[in-house]
C-alpha cells in the first residue's frame, strides 16, 4: 500500500534541503513500565514508516542537542542523561512510584527552514502499575498529542486521540498515523480536536501532528514570517 506522506512530514524536509526525503523526531518506549525495574529509552530523526533512523551526525541544525524531559507522578520534572548510540540517543529510568510517567521533548532548531520558525516535539505516557485513565494536564506543550485510549491496545480496536496546544484544543489539526509496517494514512481533526482511527497491525505507531501559521517574529536573531509546529507519540498495539 502507498505511503501517505503528512503535512508534518512533508515540511519537515523543507529543513534539510540536501536530502531527499521527509524527516520527523520521536521518541519510542513502551507504554507500561515496572515499578524499580530500569524503563528504556530511545531518541530517533529519520522516518519511522520505512525505517530510516538518520545517523546522529546528520541531524538537521542542532536538533540533536535537545533535552529529554521525564514528568514523575507528583514530582517536577527533571532532564534524562542520554547516550549517543550513532542513529539514535539512549537512555532509561527506574519508576519508584506507581502512576503516569511522561517524556517529553519540545526543540525549535537555531536555523529557520527559509522564513519559517519550525519547533519539533514529542510527548510519550508509561503507564506504571494499574492503568489508570491519563492525565495530561501535568504537561502542557505548544502542541501535543494525547492519547484517549491507551489500556490494553488491541489489532482492530478504534483508538482516540485529542490534539492540545497549551492546554487547548487544535481544531482541524492535521494528523498523520504511520505503522512500523509501511503504512500511513492522513487524517483531520475535528472542531473539538479528536482523531479516531482503527488500528489495522499489531505493532509499534506514530502519531504526527502539525500546525501551521503565517505569523512574523524572531528566532535566534532572525526574522521569520511563518512557524510551524509538529509533535509525535508513540504506541504498541497488541
Amino acid at each position: 500500500m502507498k505511503i501517505l506522506i503528512s503535512f508534518f512530514t512533508f515540511l519537515a524536509v523543507l529543513l534539510c534541503s540536501n536530502n531527499s526525503y521527509s524527516h520527523a523526531l520521536w521518541i519510542e518506549a513502551s507504554s507500561y513500565g515496572t515499578l524499580n525495574q530500569a524503563h528504556e529509552v530511545k531518541v530517533y530523526y529519520g522516518e519511522f514508516a520505512t525505517n530510516e533512523r538518520d545517523q546522529v551526525d546528520k541531524w538537521y541544525s542542532d536538533v540533536k542537542d535537545f533535552s529529554l524531559m521525564l514528568h514523575t507522578p507528583g514530582k517536577e520534572p527533571i532532564k534524562l542523561q542520554l547516550t549517543n548510540k550513532g542513529d539514535h540517543f539512549s537512555g532509561s529510568f527506574q519508576p519508584d512510584v506507581t502512576g503516569t510517567y511522561f517524556l517529553s521533548i519540545v526543540k525549535a532548531p537555531k536555523d529557520l527552514g527559509g522564513k519559517t520558525k519550525y519547533e519539533f516535539s514529542s510527548l510519550v505516557p508509561v503507564i506504571v502499575g494499574k492503568p489508570t485513565v491519563l492525565d495530561y494536564s501535568v504537561v502542557k506543550n505548544p502542541l501535543q498529542i494525547e492519547l484517549l485510549t491507551a489500556n490494553n491496545l488491541k489489532k482492530g480496536q478504534s483508538l482516540q486521540a485529542k490534539i492540545t496546544s497549551n492546554g487547548k484544543v487544535v481544531p482541524q489539526a492535521k494528523v498523520s498515523v504511520f505503522s512500523a509496517t509501511g503504512w500511513g494514512k492522513e487524517f483531520v481533526a475535528d472542531e473539538n480536536g479528536l482523531l479516531t482511527f482503527d488500528a489495522l497491525w499489531s505493532g509499534p505507531y506514530v502519531l504526527e501532528a502539525s500546525t501551521f501559521a503565517e505569523v512574523a517574529g524572531e528566532h535566534e536573531g532572525k526574522p521569520y514570517a511563518s512557524a510551524w509546529q509538529g509533535s509525535t507519540t508513540f504506541i504498541t498495539v497488541k
